[in-house]
């Protein structure tokens, strides 16, 4: 509430408009310069996801089996796009990983 009536302040003064404009800017680098930062995400990059909830999840996205397995996004789509993948489910064009397949495909070739 404090912020809208100094900014209500700054617009109703008897002032040409290049004035209100700049003593607006003024006050609005105020305002972002004590406001927290916020990390921004690219757009299909997932919000944080608890790894607890993905261990879980039967069914994986992408980028959560990357963020689970510390696998990269093309690498898993590589071993995915055989058609024969035994751990990969098509939903349309959207693919999901079978997360315990998938760990037993990665012990697999971790052991040999």
């Amino acid at each position: 509430m404090k912020d809208k009536d100094n900014i209500n302040i700054i617009i109703d003064q008897q002032l040409t408009p290049v004035v209100k404009s700049e003593n607006c800017a003024a006050y609005l680098a105020e305002v972002l310069k004590s406001a927290p930062a916020k990390e921004t995400t690219k757009h299909n990059e997932t919000k944080e996801v608890d790894l607890n909830q993905l261990k879980e999840k039967k069914l994986l996205s992408v980028t959560e089996a990357s963020k689970l397995f510390g696998i990269g996004m093309n690498r898993i789509r590589e071993l995915t796009n055989d058609k024969e993948c035994p751990f990969v489910i098509w939903i349309g064009s959207h693919r999901r990983i079978k997360r315990e397949e998938f760990e037993i495909f990665l012990k697999g070739r971790q052991s040999a």
